[in-house]
């Protein structure tokens, strides 16, 4: 018996060192090379976290906008642009000192990168200084369609009443994307000058250029478009529009709400009332009562 189990086992040997190293084989592929994977995806989120910590400054991104390449250089003027939008931490102050020179990259860039220009604009209206005015109406000219919705953005949030003659013209646009823009930022500048342009444009041919005249309006006080901004407070006409996203519908209702608060009309303090109690989306809501404290 002892002389048969011996015998039995030279021939098992080999079998068992192979399952051993199949076995090896599968904790070496199941085990140690997902750890590998893991260790090394760590090591890059270190890497990118330590790199990320080193922000750069203003004057940084304005070198990479001048020397870059295409790509890096759009880049770096929306990670400016991104940079004065932060809340959190102060840059208002450096970029303010280095305004010349972004001016001076802004007017370089006209009619070559209108990607630049594009977020420079954006960082000008952030920067909201008076100096980038004049820059910013030569570039409502531009043949970029999108730069000069931007630099009209850039106008309304700076809000500099110099710029009002340029957006009651850019109003009367062809582009219906430019009539929207200047419809909005003139009710930013709440400039008095503009109240028969936006009356003009309540029946507008575009239904965003009708509801951002009936806004802008209500913010100087003019209940002009108040049959609008019943609309644009109502579920029932808003549903009835399915290009209309719900998140768009939300922002609409809420921007009318807020502009008809300015307003001491019965009827659209009524459908405030309305709303308050009875809107399906709890922001709105929410919205609503505070328009009516």
């Amino acid at each position: 018996m002892n002389t048969n189990m011996t015998e039995e086992n030279p021939d098992q040997q080999p079998e068992d060192n192979e399952g051993k190293e199949k076995k090896i084989l599968i904790i070496f592929r199941f085990v140690f090379v997902p750890l590998m994977v893991v260790g090394a995806v760590v090591f890059i989120i270190v890497l990118f976290g330590n790199l990320a910590l080193k922000e750069k400054s203003v004057k940084d991104y304005l070198y990479d906008i001048r020397s870059g390449s295409k790509s890096e250089r759009w880049q770096a003027a929306y990670h400016l642009s991104n940079l004065l939008a932060n809340p959190k931490k102060n840059y208002e102050e450096e970029a303010r000192k280095n305004l010349p020179e972004i001016l001076m990259i802004y007017h370089q860039s006209k009619n070559s990168d209108p990607e630049i220009r594009r977020y420079l604009a954006l960082a000008l209206g952030r920067l909201k200084d008076p100096r980038a005015v004049p820059a910013l109406i030569e570039s409502t000219q531009d043949q970029d369609s999108q730069t000069v919705i931007w630099s009209i953005w850039a106008l309304g949030s700076i809000g500099d009443k110099a710029a009002t003659p340029v957006l009651l013209e850019d109003l009367n646009s062809q582009d219906s994307g430019i009539r929207t823009m200047s419809a909005y930022a003139l009710g930013v500048l709440n400039d008095p000058k503009a109240i028969p342009a936006l009356q003009g444009h309540l029946d507008d041919s575009s239904v965003e250029v009708s509801w951002n005249s009936a806004i802008a309006l209500a913010r100087m006080n003019d209940a002009s478009g108040s049959d609008l901004l019943l609309k644009m407070m109502d579920r029932n006409y808003l549903n009835g529009m399915p290009n209309m996203s719900p998140e768009n519908k939300k922002e609409l209702m809420t921007n009318a709400i807020k502009a008809s608060a300015k307003l001491n009309e019965p009827k659209l303090q009524e459908q405030i009332k309305v709303i308050s109690k009875s809107d399906p989306d709890p922001s709105v809501r929410n919205e609503a009562l505070q328009a009516l404290k």
